[in-house]
């Protein structure tokens, strides 16, 4: 049952908003998206964030419509047109995390009170470990002081501490009195002004004494207590209010593995919202299902993406490009994981590590000279685990693939004598010590898993870039159209209505860029000539042979894009610094970064002008690629499931790792009426969610049939006593073998037939 004022699912379309971008400007869209066919408005975090937040997870008050976007007003304003026009809306909710900031008006508090401040309970801060620690300066305090980018305040009656331009709030002491009546802050003074404080600033690229629990390594977010009741409904008190109002019809959960208990906190969720759909943001590993017994609709879509790669994908093609960049990238992709994760865990996660240690230390009644095999327990299972996390901490204990990381610890060369002890705290439901240790057990290994994988190691093993996404893995195959098949009627079984998403504000390159990749596959001896250059160019410049690999599959997404040559700029030094082998943030090496940069703009030169391929070979390629970019978004709105489209993608779009795919979409550019292939696609899309919009149940519910024809795929959706189906045209080269291996197969007496790009 849902509220009367809720449309039925067909779709959503993804905005992000900021960057000039408020609720306003949404609302002014309405009749752009309700042509377009769509049923919900999802929008990204509106609440109160950070001074210049880009993207809105930085929240600094979960109770407040930002007032950067309009404020409540225009939220009210925006629900009210939505509903006349028939549409739904979607939030993006951030129970995990909020800013860390003195902007945060909770922090502030408890910068100023300590544990005493009534916001203490908020948040994740282990007080035994210290003040908290804010590692934002340059320099030392002295030599703030000096340059006088540090400097004693008041604002009103209460006393600050200017740091750089931010208002860090001070406990009231004699200390404090006697600066605000003149006395001049001095070096001596400052040290004893911040010893007695319940928080300590220091150099930005020391953190290791950090007491709050981070959002992944990022210091600047501060993880929130959703187990504690209290803390639930303080901070879902304004959600709660305007799904209970009729303006708010479904709602997206970031980063549910965060939470220390999130079934838990989802049986709270459901029980506050009642009906309305819940989606979580959650990435499993192939093969994983969503954690049994969580009251949601279901995933927020990155589990459909890969399916859709490993269909597309030629096989051969992706054997000659892994061959023909095999010297360069590692060989071995679980074996760099561990790697970078072990390095991780005693460098980036050095705060985390410790907490969990003392957690297992308290759990396993020990005495401190364990610690270091404690410790070393941790680390081998951390190395080894499989999946982003288990849920023993919601008393569901882990399942054969984590009893597997156990045996994994097992073999390494030096393996901890606490391994069986340690993993036993995993299965322990009845013990509140062991159900503590893992939780943060599992909050490290998420953040663990996120970090070594899609932030580093996908920058590495880079053979074929499609497979190096959110929700995928490097060392993915190809599957056939049966298996597809098997998981589109497992997904309308399971999770009828949860979200297939192609692109996201999260994906490394968005569904258009990643389908050029997969064109190249198609033509394997044409990818291993340009391989080839690539690196041979690489080599002619002494830059690591990898990065030729990866300039090459870049030049190919970005062809023909607008401002291509600094976009490609801002990536590559993204790209090299996430992989962390020559470059970094915390030492950046611009030298080699513009060498990238320069080898891959040579390269999307050489093919511009001709000189990597011929004529036909492009004509081909580029026919190939659209054919891809149409036969990704068939299958996406014709699969069981929600479509999720993302901004701008109703149309042909390029997009490389965020920032570029938050760019600032021109509807009034796409609703005046695109040309060429844009308007192929924007039609395209259309039609298919009118045909979704006309049967909704079954396109979410129905069976799914998928298979080949001459001209490509069929899919056949039924569903009691209808039926449908959709032609997807596909070249030979991508659809099938050969065209006489496939059969013509007679449609249904009831079916309605659709077919595009003939």
């Amino acid at each position: 049952m849902r509220h009367p004022s809720a449309p039925g699912l067909v779709a959503t379309y993804r905005i992000q908003l900021r960057n000039g971008v408020d609720l306003e400007a949404v609302r002014a869209r309405i009749p752009w998206l309700q042509a377009l066919g769509i049923s919900h408005i999802y929008l990204s975090p509106l609440f109160s964030a950070a001074t210049g937040s880009t993207h809105g997870y930085d929240v600094t008050d979960p109770n407040r419509v930002d007032p950067v976007l309009g404020g409540d007003e225009a939220f009210r304003a925006l629900s009210d047109a939505a509903r006349a026009a028939g549409l739904g809306i979607i939030l993006d909710i951030v129970p995990n995390h909020m800013a860390f900031t003195p902007e945060n008006p909770f922090i502030a508090d408890i910068m100023r009170h300590g544990q005493e401040s009534r916001f203490a309970p908020l948040f994740d801060i282990d007080w035994d470990r210290g003040p908290l620690q804010f590692p934002v300066l340059d320099g030392t305090p002295a030599d703030l002081l000096d340059a006088e980018q540090l400097a004693f305040s008041l604002i009103g009656n209460d006393p600050i501490l200017r740091v750089y331009d931010k208002h860090y709030p001070l406990r009231a002491t004699p200390l404090t009195e006697r600066l605000a009546g003149g006395e001049t802050l001095d070096e001596g003074l400052l040290a004893q002004l911040l010893d007695e404080q319940h928080w300590q600033i220091g150099h930005w690229q020391e953190d290791g004494d950090i007491v709050h629990r981070r959002f992944f390594n990022v210091t600047d977010l501060i993880g929130v207590r959703q187990e504690d009741p209290e803390v639930f409904e303080f901070t879902h008190r304004w959600i709660v209010e305007q799904v209970r109002a009729g303006r708010v019809q479904g709602v997206r959960v970031d980063h549910i593995d965060g939470l220390a208990r999130p079934l838990s906190y989802l049986r709270r969720l459901r029980e506050a919202l009642g009906f309305i759909p819940i989606w979580v943001e959650k990435i499993v590993k192939e093969g994983e299902p969503l954690a049994p017994g969580w009251p949601v609709e279901g995933m927020s879509g990155y589990e459909f993406m890969a399916p859709v790669t490993q269909l597309l994908t030629p096989s051969e093609g992706l054997d000659a490009l892994a061959a023909a960049a095999r010297a360069p990238v590692p060989t071995d992709y679980a074996l760099e994981v561990r790697g970078v994760r072990r390095t991780m865990l005693y460098t980036v996660f050095t705060p985390e590590l410790d907490r969990v240690t003392d957690a297992a230390i308290m759990a396993l009644a020990g005495s401190p000279v364990a610690a270091p095999e404690v410790r070393a327990a941790i680390v081998q299972l951390a190395m080894h685990w499989p999946v982003y996390r288990s849920y023993a901490a919601d008393v569901m204990p882990p399942g054969e693939l984590c009893a597997q990381a156990l045996a994994g610890a097992r073999g390494d060369p030096h393996p901890s004598g606490m391994l069986g002890p340690v993993f036993s705290l995993l299965s322990a439901p009845d013990d509140p010590l062991a159900r503590a240790f893992a939780a943060r057990f599992e909050q490290l290994t998420g953040a663990l898993t996120a970090k070594s994988e899609e932030d580093t190691v996908f920058y590495r093993s880079i053979a074929y870039l499609p497979f190096c996404e959110v929700g995928a893995a490097p060392d993915l195959q190809p599957i056939d159209l049966e298996r597809f098949a098997v998981r589109m009627n497992e997904r309308a079984s399971e999770t009828p209505c949860a979200l297939n998403a192609l692109s996201t504000h999260d994906t490394k390159r968005s569904a258009d860029a990643r389908a050029a990749i997969i064109a190249l596959a198609a033509f394997p001896e044409l990818g291993v000539r340009v391989y080839g250059e690539a690196l041979a160019r690489a080599q002619d410049r002494a830059l690591p042979p990898r990065w030729g690999i990866y300039a090459i599959q870049c030049a190919l997404m970005m062809l023909d894009q607008p401002d291509a040559a600094q976009r490609i700029a801002d990536h590559m030094a993204k790209a090299m610094r996430e992989a962390k082998l020559e470059s970094s943030y915390e030492e950046p090496a611009l030298e080699i970064e513009n060498g990238v940069t320069e080898l891959a703009l040579s390269l999307m030169a050489s093919l511009e002008d001709g000189a990597l391929w011929s004529d036909d070979e492009r004509a081909a390629f580029m026919q190939t690629w659209e054919a891809l970019m149409m036969a990704q978004t068939a299958l996406q709105i014709t699969a069981p499931g929600v479509p999720d489209i993302y901004q701008g993608t109703e149309i042909v779009a390029i997009a490389l790792t965020d920032p570029d795919n938050r760019r600032a979409v021109d509807w009034d550019a796409i609703a005046s009426g695109p040309a060429g292939r844009d308007a192929r696609k924007l039609k395209l899309t259309q039609d298919l969610l009118a045909r979704r919009r006309q049967d909704a149940e079954l396109f979410a519910m129905g069976s799914y049939r998928l298979e080949r024809t001459p001209e490509g795929l069929r899919v056949t959706r039924a569903w009691q006593n209808r039926a449908v189906t959709i032609d997807i045209p596909l070249p030979d080269r991508i659809a099938g073998p050969d065209a006489a291996a496939r059969s013509q197969h007679d449609r249904p007496h009831e079916t309605q037939g659709t077919q595009y790009g003939r």
